[in-house]
């Protein structure tokens, strides 16, 4: 069975551990230093784990905490929240696809066993980009303060505080990519900051008709994962090789995704990876996603298109390729795309 376990332990070799303390402090050189470990990590597998990364974890657990909570509503009341056109609340188990693009287990295919509360940066209701009605910026979908007491403030000061860590990496990227160092800051204006709070129930053993999260690629530019207790996360190496990832009490994973190895002109790997749920416990998860504007023309860069490694892709509207890759993950966008 494809999520029988267990696998080998990723190395530090192909899970690369950088400490980014130097880097943060402003220390002379540790820019360059730190955009070389980027280069090798992204070049190499497309994963790193970052330590001394600065994160108040009292604001992590307390995110997690909230997980918890809202997880443990009843399934009707998180139900009032179902996720909408704005990929914003609540998705319950069936809504998200396996790479088969399975719409519900009824269809003989594999669905995800995973429920999550998907939410972006706020935004104000009197947003010009809310009032429009512009796909992907919708106002956030939360749960009554009675329900779950400082849920919401709880998630926010996550989402900020990661994206603070998010602007920092920008530099370090742009210099892996031997590019300026403000290369990227005109593409973060107006981001696209997804998180995903994931919760992926112990079912023990898997369904012949589930996956816990089945093999994937992000569709972003950076992914950041703040460590769960619970293993089950498993990286697909260039060899073709399934690994388990071993947990790093607060380390943050970090890995590319399919828009950062467009901008790379593949370069930089965007590796597949999955999460099995056929644990004793329930795993949580709060993945933080870092993505250019929904307006962005994403082109690779000049370093890595050569009269030996010419451009592969064509200029693509970010939001044009998210909208597709979400077609692909999720039932309802894939209706609202067809």
């Amino acid at each position: 069975m494809d999520n029988a376990r267990p696998y080998r332990v990723t190395s530090e070799d192909e899970f690369p551990i950088i400490d980014i303390a130097p880097y943060l402090a402003g220390v002379d050189g540790a820019l360059e230093t730190f955009a070389a470990q980027v280069r090798v990590a992204f070049e190499r597998v497309g994963f790193m784990m970052m330590v001394n990364h600065g994160l108040d974890w009292g604001v992590i657990d307390s995110a997690f905490a909230g997980s918890k909570q809202f997880h443990d509503l009843p399934h009707e009341e998180k139900l009032e929240l179902k996720v909408n056109e704005h990929q914003l609340g609540f998705v319950p188990m069936g809504l998200s696809l396996n790479k088969n693009h399975s719409v519900d287990s009824t269809s003989g295919l594999k669905t995800n066993a995973m429920e999550n509360l998907t939410y972006h940066q706020e935004r104000a209701p009197d947003d010009p980009k809310v009032l429009s009605g512009e796909r992907f910026r919708g106002l956030n979908q939360w749960p009554e303060e009675s329900s779950v007491p400082g849920f919401r403030a709880s998630q926010v000061a996550y989402h900020s505080m990661m994206s603070e860590l998010g602007y920092r990496m920008l530099p370090a990227v742009a210099r892996a990519l031997e590019m300026p160092a403000a290369y990227f800051d005109d593409y973060f204006k107006d981001p696209t900051i997804v998180v995903r709070m994931v919760k992926y129930p112990a079912v023990g053993e898997l369904r012949e008709d589930q996956f816990g999260s089945a093999s994937h690629t992000d569709a972003g530019f950076i992914t950041m994962l703040p460590q769960s207790n619970q293993p089950g996360l498993q990286i697909k190496t260039p060899d073709g090789e399934w690994v388990d990832h071993s947990p790093n009490s607060r380390g943050v994973i970090v890995n590319s995704g399919t828009t950062l190895r467009r901008w790379s002109n593949d370069r930089f790997k965007a590796s597949p990876h999955r999460v099995t749920a056929a644990t004793a416990e329930d795993r949580y998860s709060l993945a933080f996603f870092f993505n250019p504007d929904l307006d962005d023309v994403i082109v690779p860069v000049e370093s890595c298109c050569t009269d030996e490694t010419p451009c592969k892709y064509e200029p693509q509207r970010y939001g044009d390729f998210f909208a597709a890759y979400l077609a692909g993950a999720y039932s309802h966008q894939k209706a609202a795309a067809e």
